[in-house]
C-alpha cells in the first residue's frame, strides 16, 4: 500500500463527492496520505485529515444535521451581527443616502433622516445582510463555521490521545498532528495566492485558515487579517529563505480565486516550492478534481421550492452563477500537464452553493465520488504499489516548477 500526497479542490458543497473517493482510496483500498493541500471545501477536508479524522467520522461530521434537521452547512450561512452605531454611520449605505439630497429640507433635517434610514436598515434582517455585502463584501457571516470546525477538532481522538485542536495555531497544529497541511486563500490587498502552513504563518489559527480558504466572494464576509496573527512569510530568492511580511488588515477570501487545484506544488522539487509546502516524502501525487462536466449516476432530481428565501431573486441568482464560474475556472495547464495523476470525482448538476442537499442527493454524490476512485484505482500507473513509486519525468518536474512559480505568488 502506499502513501499519497493529496490535492484537493474547492468546490463549495461539491466537496462531498471526497467521502466517497476517500472511503475507497483509504478503508478499500488501505492507502494513506502525506501532505494534504486543499482549497476552499478542500481545505475543510484537508484540515479534517490532518486531524486524523477516518472517513466514517469525517462522513458523519458532513451530514450532521442541526436541531431543526437541516444539513449543517446550512447553518454556515448565518446571519451577519448588528452593526455598531460608529460602523453605521461610517458605512457606504450611509454616504449614499447623503449624497441622495432631498428637494426643500434642511440639510440638518436630512442628516437626521439619513440617520434614522440607516439604523432602521441595520437593524433590519434583510438590511443587515445588505450591510454586510457591502461594506464586509458577502452576504453571509461564516461565524457558525468557525465555532462548528473548533467543535469538530476537540471531539474524538487521534493516536489514542483527546485531540484539543480546535485552538491551535498551523505551528501548534503540526507540532500536535505531525501532518504537512497546507490551506489556500486569496489575498485581495496584496493579490497573491496564500499558502497557509506552519513554515509560512506559525501563529495563525488552523481554523481560521480554512474559514479564509472556504470564504466565497460575495457568499460569506471577507476576513481580515488579524495581527495577532503574525507575519506571512514569504519566499525571497536573493537570500534564498522564507522572510516575514507584515500583512495585518489584508481582506483574505478563498484561495480557488486564484488558484483553485494547485497540483504542481506537489510535483515541483525546486527550492522556493519546498521551501513553502515541505519535501515530498513520497513520490505518489493525486490530485482530488471535481469534474461537473461528468454526469452523477443515479441523481435524484432536486425537490420543488428547495433552496433558500432568495431563490428567486435575479440578483442572487447572477451572484451564484458567478460564484458557480469563479470556484469552476480550474487550473487548466495543471489538469492536462498530470492528468495521470487526476481522479476526476463526478458533479454534474450540483451547485457550488447547495448546502441545503437532500440525504437521496448526498448518497448519489458520494457513491459517485467512490466509483470514479474505483475505476481510477483499476486503471492508475502512477501509484507506487511496489518498488520506487511514480517519478515525474524531467520535463513535466520542470514544468511544474515553472508552473509553481506564478501559483506561489512570487
Amino acid at each position: 500500500m502506499s502513501t499519497i500526497d493529496l490535492v484537493f479542490e474547492g468546490g463549495g458543497a461539491k466537496g462531498m463527492v471526497f467521502i466517497g473517493a476517500l472511503d475507497v482510496l483509504f478503508e478499500e483500498a488501505g492507502h494513506s496520505h502525506g501532505r494534504l493541500l486543499g482549497t476552499s471545501a478542500g481545505a475543510i477536508t484537508a484540515l479534517a485529515l490532518a486531524a486524523g479524522y477516518t472517513i466514517p467520522e469525517l462522513n458523519a461530521a458532513l451530514t450532521e444535521k442541526d436541531a431543526q434537521g437541516a444539513p449543517i452547512f446550512m447553518s454556515f450561512l448565518g446571519n451577519p451581527a448588528p452593526f455598531d452605531a460608529e460602523a453605521i454611520r461610517a458605512s457606504a449605505i450611509r454616504r449614499l443616502l447623503e449624497e441622495l439630497n432631498l428637494p426643500f429640507v434642511p440639510d440638518f433635517t436630512e442628516e437626521r433622516i439619513d440617520d434614522w434610514i440607516a439604523g432602521r436598515l441595520a437593524e433590519n434582517e434583510w438590511g443587515r445582510h445588505l450591510f454586510s455585502f457591502v461594506e464586509r463584501g458577502g452576504w453571509y457571516s461564516a461565524d457558525p463555521f468557525v465555532a462548528w470546525a473548533e467543535r469538530k477538532l476537540n471531539e474524538g481522538q487521534m493516536n489514542g490521545r483527546p485531540r484539543n485542536f480546535g485552538k491551535l495555531t498551523l505551528k501548534e497544529y503540526f507540532e500536535a498532528t505531525r501532518v504537512e497541511l497546507t490551506l489556500a486563500a486569496a489575498d485581495t490587498t496584496w493579490a497573491r495566492i496564500l499558502w497557509l502552513n506552519h513554515r509560512t504563518a506559525p501563529d495563525c489559527p488552523a481554523v481560521w485558515a480554512a474559514r479564509m480558504s472556504m470564504s466565497v466572494p460575495l457568499l460569506w464576509q471577507e476576513v481580515e487579517w488579524r495581527r495577532e496573527w503574525g507575519a506571512y512569510r514569504t519566499w525571497n530568492p536573493v537570500t534564498q529563505r522564507l522572510e516575514a511580511n507584515d500583512i495585518a488588515g489584508h481582506v483574505i477570501v478563498d484561495g480557488g480565486l486564484l488558484s483553485n487545484f494547485p497540483i504542481a506544488l506537489f510535483v515541483a522539487d525546486s527550492p522556493d516550492v519546498t521551501a513553502v509546502v515541505g519535501p515530498a516524502h513520497v513520490k505518489n501525487v493525486l490530485g482530488l478534481l471535481i469534474d461537473e462536466s461528468l454526469p452523477v449516476p443515479g441523481r435524484p432530481p432536486r425537490p420543488q421550492g428547495s433552496g433558500s428565501i432568495f431563490a428567486g431573486l435575479r440578483t442572487v441568482d447572477r451572484l451564484r452563477r458567478l460564484v458557480d464560474t469563479a470556484t469552476g475556472a480550474h487550473d487548466n495547464m495543471a489538469k492536462a500537464l498530470f492528468a495521470p495523476n487526476v481522479v476526476r470525482l463526478p458533479a454534474g448538476g450540483y451547485g457550488t452553493t447547495q448546502f441545503d442537499m437532500t440525504d437521496p442527493e448526498r448518497t448519489a454524490l458520494v457513491e459517485a465520488g467512490r466509483r470514479a476512485m474505483r475505476d481510477f484505482l483499476r486503471s492508475q500507473s502512477v501509484l507506487g504499489l511496489a518498488g520506487p513509486g511514480f517519478a515525474v519525468n524531467d520535463a513535466a518536474r520542470s514544468l511544474a516548477n515553472q508552473a509553481a512559480l506564478g501559483i506561489l505568488g512570487g
